[in-house]
């Protein structure tokens, strides 16, 4: 076997004097015991087993042929509040059943069926927009995507204060779970339904979420249209091949719950990163304009010009290696197992900051930079493929990238074909590493009107 690095651990003592600067600045903190211990190494507190794993093989095997050696971790157990056994929580062969029941709503054909209530959302935020304003780009963002996910999920025939009700109460939820996930405390308090007032408070939220959205479930079976297209009618309809049985009321909330936070949260986080990136290139900002003028001409974009907006493709897939919304992964051995001659006990937790590898020098040259050209470079045919995975990998592969992508471009596509949006003066924002990796400060931009039309 081979031997694993590791940092010096005194019991007790290091956990106090590197706890809270894991934990407030991971990613630093990630990098320079990389830089001292390589892409391998045991980074262990008292009681934990943890290793840090950014090397692209070992990764593979983690992800797809160890895959099923693996489970989520004791903080998905706090995700259960919420998400209750979505995919996103969920293990084993609960997990491989969901996800073949749902996969068929994102089969690519379906997929194009949302791109006119994607270019539709955009175009209403705008119509608000007046040039010389100013605007909170991570609000508008938050609003689009927000709308795009409702709609898809519930229809277009949705009401707008039913939207908003919904908004309102998982962006509740959403905060109070972010605060409990920053204080081991709290999530020990909720894994375990201790009521201190953190916890009580985000079941009030959850309960109102929770409210509106069984609500709108008990009104799909009362009415059993199964012609409608949505979402929400699918994750009803689906049926197991081998044994005919669809999802319980309980379950398909769960999905429910699990597409609005990965529908909503991490396209919002997105498209902020992306707007903000091309407003401080200004090269890069104009050739991206120029392309959507060329392919959009004066009307409102379509699914077909999708595959016609390949700088706005590689502008979006930019940023995702930039700032990757959800940034770091971990998985939990539930045996021992062995990867590359490496031993990994059972019960050890495997970590990647995903982060710190789309910033590798190792695997893209200039790796701090902004540079969309790079993704039609001969070179990065030789990327490892689980060196860029801003939507994970394996068998827990992010079930709607494909809507991910084409909402991501065509949104950007929607809002270019009207407004430039500018940047003030020397703004620049740092990130904070929270769940998902978000802007620190609002990105507040102008609006321009695009000249071209």
């Amino acid at each position: 076997m081979k031997p694993i690095p590791k940092r010096t651990l005194i019991p007790i003592l290091t956990d106090l004097l590197e706890y809270g600067e894991i934990g407030n600045n991971t990613i630093a903190y990630t990098q320079k015991k990389m830089a001292k211990y390589g892409d391998v190494f045991e980074n262990s507190f008292t009681g934990i087993k943890s290793y840090f794993i950014h090397d692209p093989e070992v990764i593979k095997e983690i992800l797809t042929t160890q895959g099923l050696k693996m489970k989520r971790t004791y903080f998905f157990r706090a995700f259960r509040k919420f998400l209750g056994e979505g995919l996103f929580t969920s293990d084993g062969d609960h997990h491989k059943l969901q996800r073949k029941l749902i996969k068929p709503a994102f089969y690519p054909e379906r997929i194009r069926e949302y791109a006119d209530i994607m270019v539709n959302c955009a175009d209403e935020e705008m119509k608000s927009w007046k040039e010389g304003e100013t605007i909170n780009i991570n609000q508008a963002m938050t609003r689009i995507t927000l709308k795009v996910i409702t709609k898809a999920m519930f229809g277009s025939g949705i009401e707008n204060n039913t939207i908003d009700e919904v908004g309102k109460n998982l962006q509740s939820v959403f905060t109070m779970t972010n605060k409990i996930l920053q204080n081991p405390f709290y999530v020990y308090c909720l894994v375990h339904d201790i009521k201190i007032p953190v916890v009580k408070k985000f079941y009030r939220y959850k309960e109102k979420l929770d409210e509106v959205v069984n609500g709108i479930i008990a009104s799909y079976r009362k009415e059993a249209d199964m012609t409608k297209k949505d979402l929400l009618t699918m994750l009803m309809d689906a049926k197991d091949e081998d044994t005919g049985m669809g999802m319980t009321d309980a379950q398909v909330r769960d999905e429910v719950m699990t597409f609005f936070l990965a529908g909503h949260e991490t396209t919002k986080l997105a498209l902020t990163w992306t707007l903000y990136l091309v407003a401080k290139h200004p090269e890069i900002e104009n050739k991206f304009y120029e392309e959507v003028n060329a392919v959009i001409q004066n009307r409102l974009p379509q699914a077909a010009d999708y595959h016609a907006l390949h700088f706005t493709k590689n502008i979006f897939k930019e940023s995702l290696r930039l700032y990757p919304p959800a940034w770091t992964f971990a998985r939990e051995a539930k045996e021992d197992v062995v990867i590359k001659d490496y031993h990994f006990p059972k019960g050890s937790v495997l970590w990647t900051i995903t982060y710190l590898l789309h910033h590798s020098e190792k695997y893209f040259h200039d790796a701090e930079k902004f540079i969309p050209s790079r993704w039609d470079e001969k070179e990065i045919e030789n990327l490892p493929k689980y060196a860029y995975l801003p939507f994970g990998g394996g068998n827990r592969m992010c079930i709607g990238e494909g809507f991910a992508w084409m909402e991501g471009i065509l949104v950007l596509a929607t809002i270019a074909g009207k407004f430039r949006l500018q940047l003030p003066k020397d703004f620049s924002t740092d990130m904070q590493t929270l769940f998902t990796l978000t802007t620190k400060q609002d990105v507040i931009m102008t609006v321009l009107k695009n000249r071209a039309n």
